[in-house]
């Protein structure tokens, strides 16, 4: 694959890069089967160090090969392009090494922590994973204690913090944008040879919480001695899916108690003050950070229980496991509103959710005269944008938004 000749005249000529590639042919000549162990976990741990500080060189060096445009040379459309067809690299690698360089662009404390070696390119990359356009225009707000957390925690803790940013980065986008474009659920289906169907699909946090909720409330683990074997989590999901639809085409309704969704959150966060990015805490148990949005959004028609903390260690509240709607309201309000009540929307009001007008997160009360129905798609904009529901005296709802009739 490579010429050792090319290499051979690059390290005459003192190229570093050259260098490091003779020393690595070099070293793939010694015979370490016959090493100690501990012989073995040093200079494992050694390489690891040089593989980080060759990651660190690749981004950084990616970064200016980005800013100058220079795959744009060779006529590629596309710096991913460019990255699949002359190096190799899946498409999904380069495309997070090209996401992970416009971070370092955009982050001169960041980029300098890198050329330093105070942070890692494995730091970067998980912030690199969470980050979209519009997100990437708060970056330079947070870029202070997002690089004082990389230069701090492990590589997994950073990970949450990455993701805590997000969601934090997600209200004040919602809270100043007019953009009702909200990401849809998707679910992709296909049919094998065989038959069976492969399913791959992306939902957001309160449907996802909610589907594997109720899978799992479906089908709990099997007893040991189960007469045909004991199922795999992937399996009791599976046909609890399979059950799901087996209800609806039979007009049937699952039995028991509704799963509930529990949800952590610090004091600050709930009372709509932003705490320090470290200590925010809004994590949806089994999903992870979720916006205040989100939480909001949860409060208005899910089975709730709220642990609210200050700090990390001192619980203020543990919120009793509490139906935020009782069936006979929810039944009252589908039947007033006969279907989601934003304009032009004709979803009936069995597929509808129960929006709670004042937030229950922020201690609305459970009143039918201050819930309506709203779809799951216009229930998500109303928490995530500008659009708001006032109640009239005659007990009607008018839907507005600050810059455009609705």
């Amino acid at each position: 694959m490579f010429d050792t000749s090319e290499w051979e005249a690059a390290v005459a000529a003192g190229d570093p890069a050259a260098r490091i590639r003779a020393d690595l042919s070099e070293l793939a000549l010694e015979e370490c089967a016959d090493w100690a162990g501990d012989a073995l976990s040093e200079r494992l741990v050694e390489l690891l160090e040089l593989r980080e500080r060759i990651n660190a060189e690749l981004t950084r060096t990616t970064a200016v090969w980005h800013r100058k445009r220079a795959w744009e040379a060779d006529g590629s459309v596309t710096p991913v392009a460019w990255l699949t067809h002359r190096a190799p690299l899946a498409r999904p690698d380069a495309a997070l090494l090209v996401k992970t360089a416009k971070v370092v662009n955009q982050s001169p404390r960041m980029a300098a922590a890198l050329h330093a070696g105070e942070t890692t390119a494995a730091h970067l990359a998980e912030l690199a994973k969470v980050m979209s356009p519009r997100r990437r225009t708060l970056l330079e707000d947070y870029e202070a204690v997002l690089a004082d957390e990389a230069e701090r925690l492990s590589i997994s803790d950073f990970t949450m913090v990455a993701r805590r940013w997000a969601a934090l980065a997600d209200d004040a986008l919602a809270a100043d944008s007019h953009d009702e474009v909200q990401p849809r659920n998707e679910l992709h289906a296909a049919v094998t040879m065989d038959g069976w169907l492969d399913l791959k699909g992306r939902l957001d946090p309160i449907a996802g919480a909610g589907l594997l909720g109720t899978l799992d409330h479906l089908a709990p683990p099997d007893p040991a001695g189960t007469p045909d074997g004991v199922r795999s989590l992937a399996e009791r999901r599976g046909d609890a899916l399979a059950d799901l639809g087996a209800y609806y085409q039979q007009g049937a309704a699952p039995t028991g108690n509704p799963p509930s969704l529990d949800v952590v959150v610090d004091v600050a966060t709930l009372n709509g003050t932003t705490p320090g990015l470290a200590k925010r805490r809004c994590d949806l148990e089994g999903i992870g950070p979720i916006t205040r949005a989100a939480l909001e959004q949860i409060g208005c028609g899910a089975t709730l229980r709220r642990l609210v903390m200050a700090g990390d260690s001192v619980i203020l509240d543990m919120g009793r496991k509490v139906r935020l709607a009782t069936p006979t309201q929810a039944r009252a309000i589908r039947i007033r509103d006969a279907g989601c009540i934003f304009p032009s929307c004709d979803r009936p009001a069995q597929w509808c959710d129960i929006h709670h007008i004042d937030e229950f997160a922020t201690g609305g009360h459970t009143d039918v005269a201050k819930m309506c129905c709203l779809c799951r798609r216009h229930h998500t904009l109303i928490h995530n944008s500008k659009w708001t529901i006032a109640i009239n005296p005659d007990g009607t709802f008018t839907i507005t938004h600050p810059v455009r009739a609705p």
